[in-house]
């Protein structure tokens, strides 16, 4: 049987995590981020900022459950549908 532990070393855990901004993934940062611009200053609707918030802490939630559950469901949804005969 052949000896491994000279061939083991340690692996930090920041290198195992992605990086997060905020404690969500940065496309779902920049999606909240270019909704806010869109809905307060084009829109002027001032009180989108009450939804956008929310929808922060509920990708924070998801993030925290699964780190690529932001990713997944935005691959979903830019996906084109196919219909299979």
């Amino acid at each position: 049987m052949v000896d491994m532990q000279p061939y083991v070393k340690p692996v930090h855990r920041s290198l195992l995590q992605r990086e997060m901004l905020g404690g969500i993934p940065q496309a779902g940062l920049l999606l909240l981020f270019v909704l806010a611009i869109i809905f307060i200053y084009g829109f002027q609707l001032y009180f989108s900022i009450i939804p956008i918030v929310l929808l922060y802490f509920l990708m924070r939630y998801w993030t925290k459950k699964d780190q690529w559950f932001i990713d997944i469901m935005l691959d979903c949804l830019s996906q084109k549908d196919k219909l299979i005969p």
